[in-house]
């Protein structure tokens, strides 16, 4: 059944890595609310993480198309808004694509994407393994490639954890980059999650997931980081505003 309310499309959300779906469904509840759409989340489980090192990242972009095309086809909409946490946000934007192909495929998600909002998405790492995934999406599909086509990257980052006072976060944040005498999410630092040429939100109070306290997936948290051209009670006042004027 199509969904009544298609005014912004479906919102698709990508998990972060090893993560489980079920993770995320607080975070699809919240989201429903404040935006009166539909919300699916991209099947992607553990095993399809660690498949990746020895298959390819490519079935994960896979799942995150076909996600999108079946979001769609049960709405009225065009275009999808796609939240991606952590490495999920990267995969996301091998999603959007480019002229490369990536895994065999080439993809064009950027003509059914409104909007990409990343929530502590490692952009930059270091570049050896195990990050192929990330460092691959850099090369090939930079920055915010799609801008200029319409689309609203937002890049969100935490800053709860100081890996200059807390040798827990420094060991964590330099497993991905090479100083970790920063801050940061707790898992990702505030310089790697900010995608250049996206829209940039830093929160001083946000950890990477639910362990550390406040994340970016609690209710408090995403009315803060949530666009308000795509929250329910500003698209009502728009609609009211039209036929004041009409």
């Amino acid at each position: 059944m199509k969904s009544e309310n298609s005014s912004i499309g479906p919102i698709v959300i990508v998990g972060g890595f090893v993560s489980w779906p079920r993770r995320y469904k607080e975070l699809a509840e919240t989201l429903r609310g404040l935006s009166g759409s539909e919300v699916h989340i991209v099947p992607i489980t553990p095993l399809d993480w660690l498949l990746g090192f020895v298959r390819g990242h490519g079935q994960l972009v896979f799942e995150i198309a076909t996600t999108v095309d079946k979001a769609l086809l049960e709405s009225d909409s065009k275009k999808a808004v796609i939240v991606g946490h952590s490495s999920g946000g990267v995969a996301s934007r091998a999603y959007l694509g480019g002229d490369a192909p990536y895994g065999g495929r080439r993809y064009s998600g950027h003509r059914r994407v409104s909007h990409l909002i990343t929530l502590g998405s490692p952009h930059f790492v270091k570049d050896k393994w195990p990050f192929s995934l990330l460092n691959e999406a850099n090369e090939l599909f930079p920055g915010a490639l799609h801008k200029d086509s319409g689309i609203r990257y937002i890049s969100v980052a935490g800053a709860a954890a100081d890996g200059q006072k807390n040798p827990k976060f420094r060991r964590a944040y330099e497993k991905m980059v090479e100083d970790g005498n920063a801050r940061g999410d707790g898992a990702v630092t505030v310089s790697s999650a900010l995608l250049p040429d996206s829209e940039h939100l830093v929160f001083d109070d946000l950890f990477h997931d639910e362990k550390g306290g406040r994340w970016y997936g609690d209710r408090e948290a995403v009315e803060r980081w949530w666009p308000e051209e795509l929250r329910l009670d500003e698209r009502r006042n728009e609609r009211r505003d039209d036929r004041i004027t009409g």
